[in-house]
């Protein structure tokens, strides 16, 4: 039998040879300068810089400092508010007459001010 498995293995006196599946889709892979797949690198983490929010809670003095958040009322020279969903969070920036960016524990949100 072992001279079968070995007839198999040559076709027209050549040893055939397992070729890699090629990929059929998407972008080529990277490889190194001398031909070896590159290594993926672990992705960066994203940096919260200086509106971190346990940061700005720190800063606030007292959570009776924050002003209940109100749909109507204009955020624009209020740095702390206090959301019924989100808690307390703090006003990064006014992005328009209607809009604010609010950063809170778990993320920022853009939420709505001088709605009529």
């Amino acid at each position: 039998m072992a001279a079968k498995e070995k007839k198999d293995d040559i076709v027209n006196d050549e040893t055939v040879t397992a070729e890699p599946p090629k990929r059929k889709r998407g972008r080529p892979r990277k490889t190194e300068a001398d031909g070896t797949e590159a290594v993926a690198k672990p992705k960066k983490t994203t940096r919260r810089g200086k509106y971190a929010w346990p940061t700005l809670m720190d800063k606030l003095e007292d959570e009776e400092t924050a002003v209940d958040y109100n749909i109507k009322s204009d955020f624009s020279e209020i740095s702390a508010i206090r959301h019924k969903k989100f808690g307390i969070g703090f006003v990064l920036k006014v992005l328009d007459v209607n809009k604010i960016e609010v950063v809170f524990e778990e993320n920022k949100k853009v939420l709505a001010q001088n709605w009529e």
